[in-house]
């Protein structure tokens, strides 16, 4: 359960501190430390909160007296956009349980989710992979006509379970040493072309009858083998730009409606693209929260990068970086998916990108409900882990080096310390930084780290997160 904000979160703000010294760099407790007596009612619409000393386990913990005691005003809700990178591989027309594919499962929760009153005031984004390469033929009669999304599609290796494609004998043994081969021409039965026949110009005939299925004619004409982009600035562009729900739900659902999966996956470039039109969005937005969510229902199988802890890394960047963007990740995956360790794979991208684990879709059960509850916490995230910084009542102009964060899970009062930048962010104790340094510009949010946001997220009803001006930053 998530943190509750505008009753539960608040902003500390109309401080008059009297005995309040400066920054606190020497002390090195725990990131949430106990801390003393809770909030109590005040007048005048606010309350006073007293946050007494934040013991280490040491009796040297910071301070924050009861001279720092401050009123208290409701939180203003941090805006959150969605990009979304939205898989339409081939892959994604396979069956579900419920003898759907998981495309149209996807599609359901996808659009539900848009049209949902709980939406309302989310922005959302769309992107799909793989897109085609800008010159990419259509059709091709030779490797010569396909250019860089060559070969032509015109030879198979002929024992193989399906259409692999060759261009000599050696493409068709496996790294295991199975061969599949030979690399032979693709030619099909002039009476029956659902019949492939290996020597173009003979006589076709079913195996096992008698039936004349005509004459074993090459195929001339084929399709490019690699038309997938790799260019991740054609990722980076939006299918539909980033806007506000309810008025963006039409032109999403058109564009979602409009999609045919087909093709492979290449998750490098997709998410690099993703990562970069969230940046570029937040950098606009500065008052908002941008994430990405990549959505997909396989590992990398195109492009670079395509192993799993270089497209981890683009994650990563993405959550160290100025603005930092957070990176979820859906996976919708079958059985065989996952005795290859898919889940996994994507957990390796979601703990780079800030966000700890991926929500894995089972499509043995319902998809849509599964991927919609997906949706929904993501959602949830528009509150618990990054906040407005307040104004001082009193006016003039906010000390930057007098702000502090406090937690209170219902039970007990903890200090969040500051770590100046997300590259300070610790694993273990977590902490909070501005989105911008103020040394190098002017902040205009407070952010909690990957962990302090996570055990804000798993708070027990009640907890609320609080911003207290006047007394020195508390730094770990």
């Amino acid at each position: 359960m998530r943190v509750a904000v505008g009753i539960g979160a608040l902003f500390l703000a109309g401080w008059n501190c009297v005995a309040c010294g400066g920054s606190n760099s020497d002390s090195h407790p725990p990131a949430l430390s106990s801390a003393g007596s809770s909030a109590t009612a005040g007048s005048g619409g606010g309350s006073d909160l007293n946050l007494g000393s934040s013991g280490n386990g040491s009796g040297t913990g910071p301070d924050l007296s009861d001279a720092c005691a401050a009123k208290i005003s409701t939180a203003q809700a941090i805006p959150l956009d969605m990009y979304i990178m939205l898989d339409t591989s081939g892959s994604m027309l396979a069956a579900t349980a419920n003898q759907v594919s998981k495309w149209d499962a996807v599609k359901v929760a996808l659009e539900s989710f848009l049209k949902d009153s709980a939406s309302a005031g989310l922005g959302v984004g769309l992107q799909y992979f793989p897109l085609p390469k800008p010159n990419a033929p259509a059709s091709c009669s030779s490797n010569a006509e396909c250019g860089d999304s060559g070969p032509c599609f015109l030879k198979f290796c002929f024992n193989s379970s399906n259409l692999f494609p060759c261009q000599a004998d050696s493409d068709c043994v496996t790294s295991t040493g199975d061969n599949a081969g030979p690399c032979k021409q693709i030619a099909l039965c002039s009476k029956d072309q659902s019949y492939i026949c290996p020597n173009p110009g003979s006589a076709c005939q079913a195996q096992g009858t008698t039936a004349d299925l005509g004459t074993c004619e090459a195929v001339t004409e084929s399709v490019c083998e690699h038309t997938t982009s790799c260019d991740v600035a054609q990722y980076t562009a939006p299918a539909t730009a980033i806007a506000p729900l309810p008025g963006a739900a039409a032109g999403l659902i058109a564009s979602i409606d409009a999609q045919s999966p087909a093709g492979d996956t290449p998750t490098g470039p997709a998410l690099n693209g993703a990562i970069a039109q969230a940046k570029t969005w937040a950098t606009a937005h500065p008052d908002h929260r941008v994430v990405t969510v990549l959505a997909t229902d396989g590992v990398p199988t195109e492009c670079t990068p395509d192993a799993i802890n270089d497209v981890a890394a683009l994650a990563k960047a993405g959550v160290s970086g100025n603005p930092s963007i957070s990176t979820f990740v859906i996976g919708v995956f079958g059985p065989d998916d996952v005795a290859d360790d898919a889940p996994t794979n994507l957990d390796k991208i979601a703990q780079q990108g800030g966000t700890n684990k991926a929500f894995i879709v089972d499509t043995q059960k319902d998809v849509t409900t599964q991927f919609q509850a997906a949706l929904d916490s993501i959602r949830g995230a528009r509150l618990a882990c990054q906040f407005l910084i307040p104004e001082p009542t009193s006016g003039g102009t906010l000390d930057y080096g007098q702000v502090n964060v406090a937690f209170t899970n219902g039970t007990k009062k903890s200090v969040v310390y500051y770590v100046k930048n997300a590259a300070g962010c610790d694993g273990s104790t977590g902490g909070w930084y501005y989105d911008v340094d103020p040394s190098a510009g002017t902040p205009t949010k407070i952010v909690a780290c990957p962990t302090t946001c996570s055990t804000f997220e798993a708070a027990p009803e009640g907890a609320s997160v609080g911003i207290a001006l006047g007394c020195g930053t508390i730094v770990k």
